[in-house]
């Protein structure tokens, strides 16, 4: 255990179960750490009529359901993170789906539920437009495996909760009609909740708020936070897990054995340096004519990153992190040059 907290030392700002990979005596106390830490989490007093939150309805992600008894191995051998640990203890888990090459398909978060017979189910969250390939891909692996696996997009909706200011109390029964699972963001513990359900007047009452906020208010501060997600953020086989800070937004366990793509993001994590990733932008007027993947420029003129995506003036690029605190630029379609700022997340752990 001394030897652990040796480890966990390092990452002072964020302390997860994925920063202790680096001996077999630290992975025998990994699984019971984050249970302990997803459980502090959820630890919110109760305060009724709490209006400090915001529901956010995610038409943009669909949901997947897989059931069976090989469910947990099947995906073990297609994912980055350890899936075994999801269950009642630790209710989420933030994972990606990656092709042989290493590199990204899909973002997904995975979410412990129970079916109408009461058997375990996982419920897999993911960009709503590649819903139809990653079942396809999915029931291309699953061979002889026992595995049920279904696009309920339409019977299961996402819901992203905010938490905006003061106080933090939470007044949440998962037991109202209509939340089928809510637990924290496992991606951060400080970027609310997120839920599925088929009754958006449940979330609100149960999050004590009377309206739903638009998706643009999240995407705004999920770009503000620093956090992709989906094919525009990650385009399918572009970019790799560290890039994305897998890693940092604990997506990826070192230790649970072989995936798909799984030694080069290990090699690369073990002997090498991450020199770009995904960072918040923020432009000095909101971008017109701007296509993604516009490129980003140093004052000299040196390719410093590329734009993912935006809303307004809040964006992410994949950035040069020796560019970074430069001066920056972007030139959008019609040859206007926008400035930009690019900054480092407070949740990125200091590795000084």
């Amino acid at each position: 255990m001394r030897h652990l907290l040796s480890h966990l030392r390092s990452f002072s700002k964020r302390a997860t179960i994925w920063s202790c990979y680096k001996c077999k005596q630290c992975q025998q106390c990994c699984t019971s750490l984050n249970a302990l830490s997803i459980q502090s989490q959820r630890s919110y007093s109760s305060d009724e009529g709490e209006t400090n939150w915001s529901v956010h309805p995610l038409a943009s992600r669909g949901v997947v359901r897989l059931g069976g008894t090989d469910t947990i191995p099947f995906l073990q051998g297609l994912v980055t993170n350890d899936v075994a640990v999801v269950g009642e203890k630790i209710p989420s888990l933030y994972t990606m789906m990656l092709n042989v090459q290493g590199r990204v398909l899909y973002d997904l978060l995975m979410y412990h539920s129970t079916d109408v017979t009461g058997k375990s189910v996982l419920l897999m969250e993911c960009d709503a437009t590649v819903t139809d390939e990653l079942v396809k891909l999915m029931k291309r692996y699953k061979i002889r495996k026992k595995v049920d696996i279904a696009d309920v997009s339409d019977d299961h909706k996402v819901y992203a909760a905010l938490y905006q200011s003061g106080e933090i109390k939470l007044s949440l029964d998962k037991q109202l009609s209509g939340i089928i699972s809510a637990s924290p963001d496992p991606r951060l513990n400080s970027f609310g909740w997120r839920i599925i359900a088929n009754s958006s007047q449940s979330v609100c009452t149960g999050f004590g708020v009377k309206d739903e906020t638009s998706e643009e208010e999240y995407h705004i501060q999920r770009y503000q936070s620093g956090i992709g997600e989906g094919v525009v953020d990650m385009p399918p086989g572009n970019c790799f897990p560290l890039e994305s800070n897998a890693v940092y937004l604990n997506g990826v366990c070192f230790h649970k054995g072989c995936y798909i793509g799984q030694e080069l993001t290990a090699r690369t994590f073990h002997t090498g340096v991450t020199r770009k990733r995904l960072m918040p932008l923020l432009f000095e007027v909101e971008p017109q004519n701007m296509t993604v993947g516009a490129n980003i420029s140093t004052e000299k003129g040196k390719s410093a990153g590329k734009v993912r995506g935006h809303v307004g003036k809040y964006g992410l690029a994949l950035l040069r992190i020796a560019e970074a605190s430069k001066n920056l630029s972007v030139k959008t379609e019609t040859g206007e040059q926008l400035v930009v700022e690019a900054s480092t997340p407070e949740w990125w752990p200091d590795e000084s």
